[in-house]
C-alpha cells in the first residue's frame, strides 16, 4: 500500500465516522480503535533474517557451554507466570 493508498482510506474512514448520528456506535467505534491501537502497539518486535541468525548462533553456543535452566525449571517458571 502506498502512502497515498493509506492516507486516502484514512480520509474514507473519517469520513463514515463523520456520518455517525448515534452516540453509543460512536462510543463503540472509538473503544474498538482503542484496542486495535493498542493491540498493534503490543505485537512482538520481529526480527531480520540476519538478527534470527545471529540469535540462534548465540543460542547455539550457549547450549554447547551448558549454560541455561533444565527444561524442568523452565516449565516451573513458565507455570508461576500463569
Amino acid at each position: 500500500m502506498t502512502a497515498l493508498e493509506l492516507e486516502a482510506g484514512k480520509t474514507e474512514l473519517i469520513r463514515e465516522i463523520l456520518r455517525i448520528d448515534n452516540r453509543d456506535v460512536l462510543d463503540r467505534v472509538r473503544l474498538e480503535i482503542r484496542k486495535w491501537l493498542s493491540i498493534s502497539e503490543r505485537i512482538p518486535c520481529s526480527y531480520t533474517l540476519e538478527d534470527v541468525k545471529q540469535r540462534l548462533s548465540i543460542t547455539e553456543a550457549d547450549a554447547i557451554a551448558g549454560r541455561g535452566i533444565i527444561e524442568e525449571e523452565a516449565n516451573d517458571i513458565i507455570d508461576n507466570w500463569i
